[in-house]
């Protein structure tokens, strides 16, 4: 006996159990003449009666296969309490035609869909697999004003949200592709190791993305980090400063020197190195240095002859505080110009 055939034979068991009932309802129900049996036996006729309809609206419901909702675990499912059940709950639209039907929405009670139509349609569930539709079909994240949050993931050592394609976009930032990232505490090369392929930014804002291994790369931008000036700004002036050779500092490259007006140059302290002319007017020797390390006696600028001027556009290197120090090993004018700096 198949499925179908059990449940006919188990409803027409239970039919021909309603209709005994009915029958055995009737003879309670009937009168007794003798007026002291029927009085003593009222009550427990009543009872019996009440007992009986209770009974057949209870086999009638199972007959006609009505029976209440309930989890996939057995318990009912209640609204405005916690709902425990080991197993998933699907709920399902009907709309047809591929087009996605809310099915299932949370909101706040502060909510307006008047102003939730700026936002775009909230047409996707809650949670739900979607179609080739191009509309919002999963998880659906709106929230109003400048400071508010559409979707907020968090975690306290982990990945806070994953967005997860097989051969498409894992992540879109959609119509005004903008994307903010915090920086690092420290300037420089982050200080731990990554995941591969990691994208960070230090807390000047530039980038920094890890290869295989866990090796950091510094993100090439299109100035490379180097800010020009439109003219030169002198910060040491072999003309009207000590022309002897020696060692000469520390030189503060984010000041103009005084016969040219003074006042600051345009060098930012915290600037890795200022992009100058380095020019003289005798061959000879120079060693450039940041200030704070020591003289490392290896040559830097070289002029082999003399002439009207021997000039070299070299990166000079600056202290955090963006001063330098340079020996000369010849007598003769030295200039010191800058026309930009490295970040």
């Amino acid at each position: 006996m198949n499925h179908t055939e059990e449940l006919e034979d188990q409803v027409r068991r239970l039919s021909r159990t309603v209709d005994e009932m009915k029958m055995q309802l009737a003879r309670l129900s009937g009168g007794i003449a003798d007026t002291e049996k029927s009085t003593r036996r009222s009550s427990r006729r009543g009872f019996l009666r009440l007992g009986g309809a209770a009974l057949l609206g209870s086999i009638g419901m199972a007959a006609a296969k009505v029976m209440p909702a309930s989890a996939a675990t057995g318990g009912n499912f209640v609204l405005g309490q916690a709902n425990v059940a080991e197993n998933p709950t699907t709920i399902q639209a009907d709309g047809g035609g591929g087009v996605p039907i809310q099915v299932l929405a949370a909101e706040s009670s502060a909510f307006s869909s008047s102003t939730q139509a700026t936002a775009g349609t909230f047409n996707g569930p809650l949670q739900g697999l979607g179609g080739a539709t191009g509309n919002v079909e999963g998880v659906n994240g709106w929230a109003q004003g400048a400071s508010a949050f559409g979707v907020w993931g968090l975690t306290d050592a982990g990945t806070g949200v994953t967005g997860e394609s097989a051969t498409g976009i894992g992540l879109w930032a959609r119509r005004s592709g903008r994307i903010r990232q915090d920086g690092l505490l420290a300037a420089g090369t982050p200080g731990y190791t990554p995941n591969d392929f990691e994208l960070v930014r230090d807390s000047t804002g530039a980038p920094y993305v890890s290869v295989a291994g866990g090796v950091w790369r510094q993100v090439l931008t299109d100035n490379l980090g180097l800010q020009m000036f439109p003219n030169p700004r002198r910060i040491w002036d072999g003309f009207a400063q000590p022309q002897a050779a020696g060692t000469y500092g520390p030189i503060d490259a984010t000041l103009r020197v005084a016969s040219q007006g003074g006042g600051v140059s345009g060098v930012p302290a915290g600037a890795k190195a200022a992009y100058c002319a380095v020019q003289s007017y005798n061959a000879g020797v120079m060693t450039i240095y940041p200030d704070g390390t020591s003289n490392p006696l290896i040559a830097n600028w070289t002029a082999t002859a003399n002439g009207p001027l021997n000039l070299h556009y070299m990166l000079v290197p600056l202290s955090a505080g963006g001063k330098f120090w340079f020996a000369a090993y010849f007598t003769g004018v030295k200039v010191f110009d800058a026309w930009g700096y490295l970040t």
